[in-house]
């Protein structure tokens, strides 16, 4: 920690990074990272995602710009925007350079279908994060027919701007069967675009399960738990030969395969989640916390929520973030490097 201190000594988000976790020990809460689910609405019905299924009001222009500038008082020093297809918000270009203003640091999550069309509207991100879940024949399978050809199109056009890139791979049985083969294509595929790779676990939420057709969707694909260990210890194994190219520590490696309780989460602590209508909640497994913001003040619903305490969670982001504010010290270390890749001076 000193090493990273005295590397960003001016750097004011990193050093509001380490500040946050030294006071959470005390129990303040800020909200450090902020995921926003913009927008529920999608153009694809991926395989294992139910989310674009359920309707939900979604806040406006000035309605986010309020909330932006609440969590940007309290201390944000990361802002996510995801969904749903934030692409498909019209203020999106809006909110970004808002976000740029406060110097926040700005990731948006993309299924890459519209990234070409619409690249000049991210054009200030940091970094974005496109879904790609394998080579063609398992990607489209699981997202949609023609979908990879427009993502790779998406990426090529976001490098040709200098934007970083990171894909995210879900791990599904049809990339990690035939001794790991899909898995083995996106290392190639994330070379040959010039871009980083990462990896989700699939999940049963309340949004794919919600009924026998998202059900009988998601069973297809799901890979059993010994399938899955093995995936992640292969790619852990890969992350030695590729340096730098796969941004998944390995403690939150580990704690997937694991599964051990967190004693302590810093859901609703240090970082939060921002539904599209407002309602703050600690994380997307737990909705039915939530605290309206535009009533209570987008803070005050943040610190109102309850401490989460001996969770198991099958998030990569999640963990990502336990993993760092736990202050792991290889998760400290290897997320100090991608910060130092990916977010913008």
């Amino acid at each position: 920690l000193f090493l990273i201190f005295v590397f960003n000594l001016m750097n004011k988000r990193f050093f509001n990074v380490i500040k946050g976790v030294i006071l959470s020990k005390f129990g303040y809460r800020i909200p450090l990272r902020v995921m926003h689910f913009v927008t529920y609405r999608c153009n694809l019905s991926c395989k294992y995602c139910g989310i674009w299924s359920y309707k939900i009001k979604e806040m406006n222009t000035s309605e986010a710009k309020r909330a932006i500038k609440e969590f940007a008082d309290a201390g944000t020093f990361h802002w996510v925007f995801t969904g749903g297809e934030p692409l498909l918000r019209t203020d999106i270009k809006e909110l970004i350079d808002y976000l740029k203003d406060f110097g926040i640091a700005v990731t948006l999550t993309t299924n890459g279908t519209l990234l070409k069309e619409k690249i000049k509207e991210v054009k200030n991100v940091d970094y974005l994060v496109v879904s790609l879940d394998g080579p063609k024949e398992i990607n489209d399978e699981v997202r949609g027919n023609g979908v990879f050809d427009k993502v790779v199109e998406g990426v090529r056009e976001a490098r040709k701007e200098g934007i970083e890139v990171v894909l995210n791979t879900t791990l599904s049985r049809k990339n990690i069967e035939n001794n790991f083969y899909g898995i083995k294509e996106m290392i190639r595929i994330a070379k040959s675009l010039d871009a980083r790779l990462n990896f989700s676990v699939i999940y049963k939420d309340i949004y794919n399960q919600r009924d026998q057709f998202h059900k009988n969707r998601i069973d297809t694909i799901f890979p059993s738990r010994e399938e899955l260990i093995k995936a992640l210890d292969f790619i852990k194994e890969q992350k030695k030969r590729t340096k730098n190219l796969i941004l998944f520590s390995d403690p939150n490696i580990e704690q997937l395969k694991k599964m051990n309780k967190w004693k302590k989460c810093y859901a609703g602590i240090l970082f939060v989640d921002l539904l599209p209508d407002g309602r703050v909640i600690p994380c997307l497994f737990k909705p039915h916390l939530g605290i309206n913001g535009l009533e209570k003040g987008f803070v005050n619903a943040f610190k109102s929520l309850p401490i989460q305490k001996n969770c198991v969670c099958p998030s990569t982001c999640y963990n990502e973030l336990n993993c760092t504010f736990s202050l792991y010290p290889k998760s400290v270390w290897e997320n100090f490097i991608k910060y130092m890749f990916l977010v913008k001076k």
